[in-house]
Parts: C-alpha cells; structure tokens; sequence
C-alpha cells in the first residue's frame, strides 16, 4: 500500500514514544504525519479543519484529555465520526478494551509493537470498508 498520501495525526504524551512512531510512519513510507502531545491538542486540529486526516493513531493515557475521551469526541461529531481511529496503549484490561471497543475505537495496539504490526494495522485499518471493524488485540512484542 502506498502511504505517501495518508495524513496522520498522532496523539501521544510520551515525547519519546511519539518520536519513535513518527519516525515508523516516515520509515513506512507516510510523508504527511502531525504529532501532537496530548488530545485536547489533538482535538483543537480536528475542530479546526475536520477533513485534514486520514488516521488517528492516539495514545490512551495522556493529560488534558485521554484517548479515551478523545475518541468520545472524535465519534460524537458528525464530519470526525468516519474517521478511521487506532487506540495505542501498554495497558490491556479487559476494562480498558471493552472501553474502547464501546467508543467506536477502529483498532487496538498494545505496546511495544513492531514495524510490522503497526504497518499490518494501519494497512488493514485503512483497506476497510464500512463494515464493522472485527477488531483484535495483539499481544505485545516479546
């Protein structure tokens, strides 16, 4: 798949964390990537122009506004709704993913994950029609 074209925003508090995805999205070949360092953040950009992502890839934990209450939003607007949102987090309760899975959430990544996951999620995240997501947790990378 070609991603040159896919712009991602990417929520994450962690400054090394967020540094290492965007650094995986560049090295996978995406060329439109924002990084942000929370989701109030997040959902300034989004307010501002609803049309400008593709993809959401958004950490759980984080002040101002979790992911969670990100998502909340995300999907409780009309012109956001649509958009394809990914939950990455190293906590995996059932709790916390039935959580996201009743907020809309598109997929669900468990850290530490690889290249090779990230790259397989976003792909089957973006190849999605409208139909329901069957989304699975991946364990994390041993």
């Amino acid at each position: 798949m070609d991603f040159a074209s896919i712009r991602v925003l990417v929520a994450e508090d962690m400054e090394e964390m967020r540094s290492i995805l965007v650094r995986l999205l560049q090295a996978l070949g995406f060329k439109q990537v924002r990084a942000v360092r929370n989701g109030e953040e997040a959902w300034l950009l989004l307010q501002q122009v609803p049309d400008a992502f593709d993809l959401v890839l958004c950490d759980w934990n984080m002040p101002r506004m979790t992911g969670r209450e990100l998502l909340e939003r995300v999907r409780g607007d009309a012109q956001l709704a649509p958009l394809p949102f990914v939950m990455i987090t190293g906590e995996n309760s059932p709790k916390q993913v039935h959580s996201a899975i009743s907020g809309g959430v598109t997929d669900f990544i468990l850290k530490p994950f690889s290249a090779a996951q990230l790259e397989a999620r976003i792909t089957r995240v973006l190849n999605q029609s409208n139909t329901p997501p069957g989304l699975q947790v991946l364990p994390p990378e041993s």
